[in-house]
């Protein structure tokens, strides 16, 4: 079939929904068609159109949303949307809505070994087209205000709140000499909240070199704001600095949860341009954390009473949630050990079942607020780097117990790994420590292949998947922090000075109503997470355990210290594991060449593809990263 584009089409879909459907109208700004996997399908990209009525309970959820511009009694929102579907409709199982991560489009890299590509129109930007052999279109919609609506990042326009003020807050944390911080949490981020300089002596500016030493006050005629208000400048040696500022006329952030909503139910209208029965939401790291928060907010309950999401796979979240729906909230400001400090991220509750909170003695938890009716089949996957990085283990444990998953819920830990998969060309050898690598290139993304192809015949078909793989307080899996050894093997090594820890804040008294009176926030209680106990071999017991683990002549480490810092060198890297190799005459001792080695990496292989967590069209894959590490091990 030749190709089909109709480019700047301008074409306005009228969409007659109900008065609770807040999605007005689809613009459609270009479509290409194209034939890939057998499939044709429709690459689509535009803007949607909503409007939202704050009388409404379900958008009473939105923080300011009564404070926002209002044309009849409604507020207007704009986003940009890109989809790739089976033109065919019929073909159409499911739709997988990824929350993009900062614009970002990860599902193709994620699932079908796609290269990264935020346009992607061709059957070769597809990779190998896992999604689409799954019958899913794959959509993804704007609803992050701070990020650029450029290089086709998925960006939304959403209202300023009227009469707002407030302090907000920046923090830095510098490795080397700097002259102007920026007020964003990345240089890719806007900046939505410039200083008020009516009020701008009210700002102060602290330094510190680890994450809970006393702020020191840095003088205030040794910084100043940018002309814009946009920045500080002066000399800034390394370190952790922190700025608290006046500012005003506050983002309406939380209409991101509500746009999403609203498109995921237009989705399975039988009329809509993007029809399909299902719908599936995918989050990773940031917006895995946004879904966790829009379950906390009853946000799956429609304005019509729908359920949104059929199901979602949460990646990378760990107990997190964010900056998603209060005032002045800055959505990209995250949470680690080094980076992004006291922000509302791991805040309780934590688990989907309620517990008591450590200081008020009050049950919550993440799915109390929204009746069964409405829970959404969820896979939460986590690697090794959440349980030290994000405080994953509270999302199944309290107070020294197991906390079992809901019904409608599947927790995997995804053993050993670190956030993101490392090329192996990015690893770096740790001066002084032989055979001992920054960076951990374990393959998960095998491993969620398989979860999502789970998950959607779960979704579709109600086909039981797999049972919950994670560390338990029960069998000694999960452990903590202050029994958590490493073996022997690795006694050359620190482990770092503390996982991530949880916090219980207090925002001030206006918090449940969204507004932060406390900033920062004044700490009551520190949480220090239990962590996934590690063999003889340093690699973590519970969870899926990759085959290179099953067949091991190295140690996976989600973790790694700041080896190279200026500063706070016993604390974790963000996002890192590393790699220590065994001895090479040890791996010898095991295995005494290759073709012996492979043998035993073939069992493991085919006893994942059994278990169900790894493809059997993803054999050779794992093959080729054994190989790999046989090759580096032995050297």
């Amino acid at each position: 079939m030749p190709l089909l584009r109709l480019c700047s089409l301008l074409l306005i879909i009228l969409c007659s929904f109900s008065s609770h459907a807040k999605l007005v109208n689809v613009q459609i700004n270009e479509q290409t068609n194209f034939i890939a996997f057998g499939i044709e399908l429709e690459a689509i990209s535009g803007n949607l159109h909503f409007e939202f009525d704050p009388k409404l309970p379900q958008n009473q959820h939105v923080t300011d949303i009564q404070l926002a511009n209002m044309q009849d009694g409604k507020v207007a929102v704009t986003s940009t949307f890109f989809i790739i579907q089976p033109a065919d409709k019929n073909k159409r199982k499911a739709t997988l809505l990824e929350i993009s991560n900062r614009g970002s489009k990860a599902s193709l890299r994620y699932f079908n070994k796609a290269v990264v590509n935020n346009s992607p129109t061709t059957a070769s930007s597809l990779g190998d087209g896992l999604l689409q052999r799954l019958g899913l279109s794959v959509m993804w919609v704007g609803w992050q205000a701070d990020v650029y609506a450029q290089d086709n990042n998925m960006s939304v326009i959403l209202p300023r709140a009227k009469n707002t003020t407030g302090m907000a807050r920046s923090d830095w944390t510098i490795e080397s000499q700097a002259n102007k911080l920026r007020l964003a949490h990345r240089d890719n981020i806007k900046v939505l909240y410039v200083v008020d300089k009516h009020k701008q002596e009210q700002a102060y500016l602290t330094r510190r070199l680890a994450p809970n030493d006393m702020k020191q006050i840095v003088p205030s005629s040794k910084w100043r704001f940018s002309e814009q208000g946009d920045a500080i400048v002066g000399d800034f040696n390394p370190g952790i600095y922190e700025l608290v500022y006046p500012t005003q006329e506050s983002i309406v952030v939380g209409l991101g949860f509500a746009l999403i909503r609203d498109t995921a139910e237009y989705i399975k209208k039988g009329d809509s341009r993007f029809s399909s029965p299902k719908t599936i939401a995918f989050g990773v790291s940031q917006t895995g954390r946004w879904l966790r928060h829009f379950l906390y907010q009853g946000f799956n309950k429609t304005e019509a009473g729908n359920i949104a999401f059929d199901g979602m796979l949460i990646h990378t979240a760990g107990a997190g949630r964010g900056s998603f729906n209060h005032r002045f909230a800055q959505a990209s400001r995250d949470a680690h050990r080094m980076s992004a400090f006291f922000y509302p991220t791991d805040v309780f509750p934590f688990a989907s079942r309620p517990v008591e909170h450590p200081v008020t003695g009050e049950p919550d938890g993440l799915m109390l607020h929204m009746t069964n009716a409405f829970h959404p089949k969820v896979f939460y996957t986590n690697t090794g780097y959440e349980y030290w990085g994000r405080a994953a283990a509270l999302i199944h444990s309290h107070n020294g117990k197991d906390i079992e998953p809901l019904a409608t819920e599947r927790i995997y830990h995804l053993a050993s790994a670190q956030h993101f998969v490392e090329r192996q060309s990015n690893l770096k050898a740790i001066d002084g420590k032989p055979r001992y690598f920054q960076g951990n290139s374990l393959d998960l993304l095998l491993n969620l292949r398989a979860l999502i192809s789970a998950l959607t015949e779960w979704v579709v078909d109600d086909k039981s998947p797999p049972k919950s793989r994670f560390p338990r307080f029960s069998d000694n899996t999960l452990v903590n922090f202050e029994n958590y050894n490493l073996p022997n093997m690795l006694s050359d090594l620190r482990k770092p000075i503390s996982p991530h820890t949880a916090y219980i804040y207090d925002y001030g008294k206006q918090w449940q109503q969204g507004v932060i009176k406390l900033n920062p926030p004044r700490i009551l209680a520190t949480i220090v997470p239990p962590l996934p106990a590690v063999d003889s071999n340093g690699n973590e017991i519970a969870g899926i355990r990759h085959p290179l683990l099953e067949a091991p002549i190295a140690s996976f480490l989600p973790w790694v210290l700041r080896h190279n810092a200026q500063f706070a060198q016993d604390e974790m890297m963000d996002f890192r594991g590393a790699i220590k190799l065994l001895p090479k005459q040890q791996v010898l001792q095991r295995y005494a060449n290759w073709d012996a080695y492979r043998r035993t990496l073939e069992t493991a292989i085919s006893h994942a593809i059994t278990q169900g967590f790894i493809l059997e069209e993803d054999r050779d894959s794992v093959l080729t990263q054994g190989e790999w590490l046989w090759k580096l091990a032995t050297d």
